[in-house]
């Protein structure tokens, strides 16, 4: 506590009388450093700075960068925009940096949010509007950004090579809190793509790093990354013992949103290996906490993990009435589909204990929201489909045109080339109409050559190369074909594997790959052949088959059985699975409104 308070009155105290405007910028600089175990402490901070104009307007733009980014990261949604706006004021006076901050911060709101794609876009616009002119500082923040969403979104090629560019700004600084969480994060990049020493030694130099810099939050941070490399070689007690460091870091500093994360990473690590009193413990540990920060979702996660480790243990009751609070918090929210999985893992968890009438009614409520989840989307998944059809359509209009004027340079070519062959069959004779002749042969083989490449490259281009099925370019252009005259009839399968993310955090992409390929040729085995089975993305898949109505639930059931019926062997590990089916009849019910091409 004393070390907690200490800590405080050294970030929040007031700027002395007469400070420069480089004492303000060094302020700014420590406040960043040390500010962030208490986010909104140090926003708040940085915001009385800003509101006394310290220092130049350099100062004010780096101090309302923290500010927003700190805010961002907890996330403080409307505290954060309100300082993007702030960046767009200054912007409009043609401070380009300013407007690549306000991206930044927007970026990392829409990030620890959810929101990847919007994360991604945001991110690459504020790397292309900084200035060449811009302090490597402010580089430096923009690229460390960019480096974990691009992890984040599996692009780990770009995530490497964009965190390597964000080392060497952090080396040529020289501030070694910042050198090792560029290294930690770069750790993780290279962990996510399966170089597991390459990690270990980049994030052992973090360690090094943030131990000689002396920052408690750092050295949690880099301590979390090391657990997490360590897990990958199969270090247990290394991965919990770090794991463990980390959390009483975030406790002696009062990072409390770390320790909420902490908590939850160990109570994941103890579940997984099947220590379920440790589980419960940290869960119980973290709900409170949970409560303080008023942030629903970690307690939401408290609950469920409390619940499932109590089953386990066979406290039934009160594991059942934790995931249930769990439920009821979803459902004030609307949140249909994270009430479906807590339905799901309740069980799975009664399952295993040998309940299975709890277990009978747990699974048949997630099958019963999961279809409400599916039917309310359906409606904008088919709305979705149309305007990529659109999409589609305008794209082919301009190959199109783009194919008709090389087919009239390559007519002009041809005439050209008929009327020198003419020219040279007149003055060459019989040899020169051998000439000619083979001339035409070749012509005619390279045409082949030519037309056989293409339907080559057309067929590889519209299938899914991991599965072998059909892909989205393919059910695009069959369902084009097959709308032509609006008189299409037949139904279309959306199935989502559950939880297939947990296949690839925990076993690696390797084996979620496999579990694909599996699942296709499961697909394949349990259709008819003049159904269309199309890998659709990433987890998803779709079906299209022509068949009456009375045979749509028998359909969707042999799909489900053949997915769940038997666990998938990869290697020595014996992976269930699951999928969520929903269907839509077309033409669509009632008006019978036809899909248009």
């Amino acid at each position: 506590m004393l070390l907690a308070l200490g800590l405080g009155l050294t970030l929040f105290a007031a700027p002395a009388a007469g400070a420069t405007a480089d004492d303000t910028a060094r302020q700014v600089l420590e406040l960043e450093r040390s500010g962030r175990a208490q986010p909104r402490l140090t926003a708040s901070r940085l915001a009385s700075l800003v509101a006394m104009n310290q220092g130049g307007a350099a100062t004010q733009l780096e101090a309302l960068t923290v500010q927003g980014w700190l805010l961002a990261g907890v996330p403080a949604e409307e505290e954060a925009e309100a300082v993007a706006r702030t960046l767009d004021e200054r912007a409009k006076g043609g401070d380009a940096q300013a407007a690549a901050a306000a991206l930044l911060v927007r970026a990392r709101l829409a990030d620890t949010s959810g929101n990847a794609a919007r994360a991604e876009a945001l991110i690459d616009e504020a790397v292309a509007k900084l200035p060449a002119s811009a302090p490597e500082l402010a580089r430096l923040r923009l690229l460390m950004v960019q480096a974990r969403i691009r992890g984040s979104a599996s692009k780990l090629e770009d995530a490497i090579r964009i965190g390597h560019e964000a080392l060497k700004l952090a080396d040529a600084r020289g501030e070694k809190w910042r050198q090792a969480e560029v290294r930690a994060e770069l750790a993780y990049a290279y962990l996510l793509a399966k170089q597991v020493q390459r990690a270990l030694s980049l994030n052992e130099e973090a360690v090094a790093l943030a131990q000689a810099d002396g920052d408690p939050l750092t050295l949690a941070h880099v301590s979390t990354t090391q657990g997490i490399v360590l897990e990958g070689l199969g270090d247990i007690p290394g991965e919990k013992r770090w794991m463990q460091s980390a959390l009483e870091l975030a406790r002696r500093v009062g990072a409390k949103y770390e320790e909420a994360l902490y908590l939850g990473n160990l109570g994941d690590v103890h579940l997984k290996n099947g220590e379920y009193a440790t589980a419960l413990r940290y869960a119980k540990q973290a709900l409170p906490l949970a409560r303080e920060l008023k942030n629903l979702n970690g307690e939401l996660v408290a609950l469920a993990n409390s619940g499932l480790a109590q089953i386990a243990l066979r406290d039934i009751e009160a594991g059942q009435r934790n995931l249930r609070a769990a439920i009821d918090i979803d459902e004030r929210r609307g949140a249909l589909a994270s009430m479906a999985q807590t339905y799901l893992e309740m069980g799975q968890a009664l399952e295993r204990v040998g309940e299975l009438r709890a277990a009978m009614h747990a699974l048949n409520e997630h099958r019963s929201l999961s279809d409400q989840v599916l039917q309310r989307g359906q409606q904008q998944a088919i709305l979705e489909i149309q305007e990529q059809f659109d999409n589609d359509r305008r794209t082919r209009e301009l190959e199109l045109l783009q194919r008709q004027s090389a087919i009239s340079v390559e007519q002009l070519r041809a005439r050209e080339l008929q009327q020198r062959l003419w020219g040279l069959l007149a003055a060459g004779g019989l040899l020169s109409l051998a000439v000619v002749v083979l001339l035409l042969r070749r012509v005619r083989d390279t045409n082949r050559r030519l037309a056989d490449s293409n339907a080559q490259l057309k067929a590889h281009a519209e299938i899914d190369p991991l599965t072998g099925l059909s892909n989205r370019r393919h059910f695009q252009a069959a369902m084009r074909q097959l709308a032509a005259d609006g008189k299409f009839s037949g139904t279309v399968f959306l199935a989502d594997i559950d939880h297939f993310k947990r296949v690839n955090d925990c076993w690696g992409h390797a084996s979620g790959d496999a579990v694909l390929v599996e699942i296709a040729r499961r697909l394949r085995a349990v259709l008819r052949e003049p159904d269309l089975i199309v890998r659709w993305g990433g987890e998803e898949f779709l079906v299209v088959a022509r068949t009456t109505p009375d045979r749509l639930d028998d359909i969707a059931a042999r799909i489900l059985r053949a997915v769940a019926g038997e666990p998938i062997v990869v290697g020595d590990r014996a992976i269930r699975t699951s999928v969520s089916i929903g269907y839509v009849p077309l033409p669509l019910p009632p008006t019978r409104l036809p899909l248009e091409s």
